[in-house]
């Protein structure tokens, strides 16, 4: 029986890396993923005293805020760079600053002794892009590459920017795409921050390095605060529970 559990747990880490590797793909290819991942964990329980039981949590933001980067050091730094709390998370490029996008969630929903099987990052996309002066605008129809990274600061506040580490999943964004969920597959982060491997500081989104700039203004999603909740952000978590 151990030989056979043993067999099963090796195949669904494989499958596990070998779809890590194509989190790119959104669509049929992450619903057949979720699929696939929840059979796997549940035969690799097979032989126990019962089944995994394999359940979900979707949870809303702790917090949530857009943060400046790239703003020039001055007497008005206050002034010009301020945090944006409103009911938009702003990514890209405006005149004289760069905004990235800041969510924190709780894990409290999933039992210590469970196993993230998979976690997904979930924004509504509709059609709003970054303005100056905290003002939003019709996007003009090009296609963006979004990351999400791991922040490292616990005190989003405490620094002028927060620091952040390597990029743990990507979302595209197609030109003149429909209004819709973006989502990314963070996993690997998600499962970190339950083992206590990583510290939950948060994330951060961004458009990709070769595409932020000034000037170029990229998406704003609802926030935890807008007005249609169901719209608004949320990380859902697959666990298996022994």
């Amino acid at each position: 029986m151990n030989s056979r559990r043993g067999l099963w747990t090796r195949c669904c880490t494989s499958w596990t890396k070998a779809f890590t590797t194509c989190h790119r793909f959104t669509g049929t290819i992450g619903a057949m993923k979720r699929l696939l991942l929840v059979v796997l964990v549940t035969l690799a329980f097979t032989g126990s005293a019962r089944a995994a039981d394999v359940r979900v949590a979707s949870i809303a933001p702790l917090e949530d805020m857009s943060l400046p980067f790239w703003c020039d050091w001055g007497y008005d730094w206050n002034e010009r760079c301020y945090v944006d709390d409103s009911a938009r998370l702003g990514v890209g490029g405006v005149d004289d600053k760069v905004w990235r996008a800041a969510l924190r969630f709780s894990q409290a929903a999933v039992p210590a002794d469970a196993t993230v099987v998979t976690a997904e990052l979930s924004l509504w996309y509709d059609g709003a892009c970054v303005a100056p002066r905290r003002r939003t605008r019709a996007c003009d129809g090009r296609g963006y590459e979004l990351e999400a990274r791991p922040i490292y600061t616990q005190r989003w506040l405490a620094e002028r920017e927060v620091e952040f580490g390597p990029v743990n999943a990507f979302a595209d964004l197609t030109p003149l795409a429909a209004p819709g969920w973006l989502t990314f597959d963070v996993s690997d982060l998600v499962a970190e921050w339950h083992s206590g491997g990583q510290p939950n500081n948060g994330l951060l989104l961004k458009l990709a390095d070769g595409e932020e700039d000034f000037d170029v203004g990229g998406p704003a999603f609802p926030s935890s605060s807008y007005a249609d909740a169901a719209a608004r952000p949320r990380l859902t978590i697959w666990y298996a529970q022994p």
